[in-house]
């Protein structure tokens, strides 16, 4: 059996090296046969070394990785999108994409990911399909997360997230007027997203929104008291750095 050739576009280089290691290590019959940073240097790499599936970022610098079918007369290779936030996945599903898979990526649903692919029928996802995933993903939308569950995700608005709680290898989120979701996935995982939407790390254990802060309670080991009234300590660590972001002085 031949093996599946591909290329990696992602901006992230963790995220770039866990995805070559797992298709390298863990998947049989597959070769990766370059990688890029970028939509530009991920279209160089396609014309130059003709692969059948490209994993491609979403959200990367300058370019959407939606833009990449532009660049093409033809659609010869199929697309598998990777991304951490659902409203994205749920385009490229809806929009006959071949797959998607959500970060952090798992092994298991890359290797299904790769079964798809060989399971498809031979037509190839037309620049048709790309144009409208396009333009369906510049449809204002409020931004939500996925979270890991059982059976599945729950897509999650990022603002309605009160605060996380690592559990071990679990991450407790709390949602604002919604049950307690347990994941699966390390709190770790998903700081480096949560940051971006200004959400702050007081604890190894704890991360927080600042917009469901109540109260801040001085002592030895100083307090934040949220609106669900749930009393988290702040690390040592982190003190100066939160003392500052709410201009306490």
């Amino acid at each position: 059996m031949k093996p599946i050739t591909c290329i990696i576009i992602e901006d992230e280089v963790d995220t770039r090296k866990l995805l070559k290691s797992l298709l390298e290590d863990y998947c049989e019959n597959v070769q990766v046969l370059a990688e890029a940073g970028n939509v530009q240097e991920g279209v160089t790499m396609i014309k130059k070394h003709q692969p059948q599936l490209i994993f491609l970022d979403i959200a990367m610098p300058k370019e959407s990785g939606f833009s990449l079918y532009k660049y093409f007369d033809e659609i010869n290779f199929e697309v598998v999108f990777t991304t951490a936030f659902s409203q994205y996945a749920i385009q490229a599903l809806k929009l006959a994409a071949l797959d998607y898979l959500m970060k952090p990526i798992n092994l298991e649903e890359l290797m299904e990911s790769l079964d798809r692919f060989r399971n498809q029928a031979k037509s190839l996802t037309t620049k048709e399909n790309y144009s409208l995933i396009e333009k369906n993903a510049q449809t204002p939308n409020h931004q939500k997360i996925a979270l890991s569950c059982s059976d599945g995700y729950i897509f999650v608005p990022i603002d309605s997230i009160v605060r996380c709680q690592s559990e071990k290898s679990y991450t407790l989120f709390i949602i604002k007027d919604q049950e307690p979701i347990w994941t699966s996935r390390n709190l770790g995982e998903y700081a480096t997203i949560l940051q971006e939407y200004g959400f702050k790390r007081v604890h190894r254990s704890h991360m927080i929104n600042p917009k469901y802060v109540k109260k801040f309670v001085r002592r030895k080991s100083p307090v934040l008291i949220m609106d669900d009234d749930t009393q988290i300590t702040i690390s040592a660590s982190k003190r100066d750095s939160l003392l500052d972001y709410f201009f306490i002085p």
